[in-house]
């Protein structure tokens, strides 16, 4: 082979082998994750366990908005934090980074019998509106403070939705079973054609509260994937309540249960685990 093919020769090798490499990594990249913080790692706390009010919660947590039920119902916490019970207690710390978030609930009787509810509610705002061509996927990680802490538990799960402002809840996705003591994640794949800007956030079901659960790792991606799940986009319609096989209402649990919901349809589950 002559100097001048030998060198026209190694160019062409080169130019395949990149051409190969673009290729591949063209399949490697990582989906993006549309929502933009949905770790908690954007924020400014300097404590442990930073206990938030509505006003810190905004100034702290970058990309996420409050709209709890009254007031301090979420708590920032890193992982690393000694809480009542060492970290390794914590279900090994954080599921992603160095933050979680615990969001709470409470609901009490008052002397003159009036009730007075307490629910943590948050938005976190996506860095484009939800697009109507595109399917997409909804994942993150929930657990329950351990048995042991200073945190008391009797429920914890979550409800998870979507929504055009970051003040309201918008259309139901999904709602948890109930957390472990380890990290569990649960997914959804849903659709739209509303363009809303937020995921939303809120202990319980139906504004149902009494509930302390940690989140983390919200990560919400374009996907091929069919949804698998139907969704009222176009109503208003609200869970009302969850009975069980004999009429009782029930929280959502391993079994036959019915979802009934404000416009009078009822929706069958059957929950395995």
């Amino acid at each position: 082979m002559k100097f001048g093919e030998n060198i026209n020769y190694l160019w062409k090798v080169k130019k395949l082998s990149l051409i190969t490499l673009l290729f591949c990594c063209a399949f490697s990249v990582k989906a993006q994750n549309i929502i933009l913080n949905g770790s908690f790692e954007l924020n400014n706390s300097m404590e442990c366990i930073n206990n938030l009010s509505f006003n810190e919660y905004d100034t702290t947590v970058q990309y996420s908005h409050d709209y709890s039920i009254n007031d301090i119902t979420l708590a920032l916490m890193k992982g690393s934090c000694l809480v009542c019970l060492p970290s390794t207690y914590w279900g090994g710390g954080v599921q992603e980074g160095n933050y979680m978030l615990i969001i709470a609930g409470k609901e009490e009787t008052l002397p003159d019998g009036s009730i007075y509810k307490k629910q943590g509610k948050i938005s976190l705002k996506l860095n484009v509106p939800l697009s109507n061509n595109q399917n997409y996927k909804l994942s993150f990680w929930i657990k329950k403070p351990p048995p042991d802490s200073c945190l008391i538990v009797k429920n914890n799960y979550i409800s998870v939705g979507i929504s055009n402002t970051d003040n309201a809840f918008g259309t139901h996705l999904i709602t948890s079973p109930y957390g472990d003591s380890i990290w569990q994640q649960y997914s959804i794949v849903f659709n739209t054609q509303m363009a809303e800007e937020y995921v939303t956030v809120k202990v319980g079901v139906n504004d149902t509260i009494d509930h302390e659960v940690i989140v983390d790792n919200f990560v919400l991606v374009e996907t091929t994937e069919q949804p698998n799940a139907i969704y009222e986009q176009y109503s208003n319609k609200q869970l009302v309540k969850i009975v069980d096989i004999l009429g009782k209402e029930s929280q959502p649990k391993k079994g036959l249960l019915f979802y009934i919901y404000s416009d009078g349809t009822v929706e069958k589950k059957i929950i395995v685990q």
